[in-house]
C-alpha cells in the first residue's frame, strides 16, 4: 500500500509526502495527486480508472504535471515535459502502479484532503474539500 501524509504548502494548500518511496517516484505520485485539486477531478480520475479496468484501451488522463497512462492492470506515471524538453531528447521520469494502487491512493488522497480541510477551515463545505465549486 502507497503510504502518504499532508504537509502544507507556502500557500496554504495540502501537499502530499511520500516519505518511503524514492526519486522520482516520489515525486510522481505527489504530482498526481496534487493533479487531483478538486472532487470533479476525483471523480473523473475513477470514472477512467473503471473505463481501463474493463478493458477500454488509449486511456490516458493528465492535468498540469504528469500523464496517467492506462491499461487494464497498471498505470504508468510519466512526467509532463514543458518547453524545449519537449523536442530536446529529454527523458520524461516514469514510474508505474496497478490498477488497484490507483483508485485506492485516489480515495485515499480524497479522505485525507477532507480531514485536512476540516481541521483547517472548519466552517467550509466538506464536500468541496474547503474549495469552490464549479457547479
Amino acid at each position: 500500500m502507497l503510504k502518504f501524509h499532508i504537509e502544507e504548502t507556502l500557500l496554504g494548500s495540502p501537499d502530499p509526502v511520500f516519505e518511503d518511496e524514492v526519486e522520482p517516484r516520489r515525486g510522481l505520485l505527489a504530482a498526481l495527486l496534487v493533479d487531483q485539486a478538486y472532487e470533479e477531478d476525483i471523480d473523473m480520475f475513477l470514472g477512467e480508472l473503471a473505463k481501463a479496468a474493463a478493458g477500454e484501451p488509449g486511456i490516458v488522463v493528465g492535468n498540469h504535471a504528469v500523464w496517467a497512462i492506462m491499461s487494464r492492470d497498471k498505470v504508468i506515471l510519466e512526467q509532463m515535459l514543458y518547453g524545449d524538453e519537449r523536442t530536446d531528447g529529454t527523458e520524461p521520469a516514469r514510474t508505474e502502479i496497478t490498477l488497484t494502487e490507483a483508485k485506492q491512493l485516489i480515495l485515499d488522497w480524497r479522505e485525507a484532503k477532507r480531514h485536512w480541510h476540516a481541521e483547517h477551515y472548519p466552517a467550509a463545505d466538506a464536500v468541496t474539500c474547503g474549495q469552490p465549486s464549479s457547479k
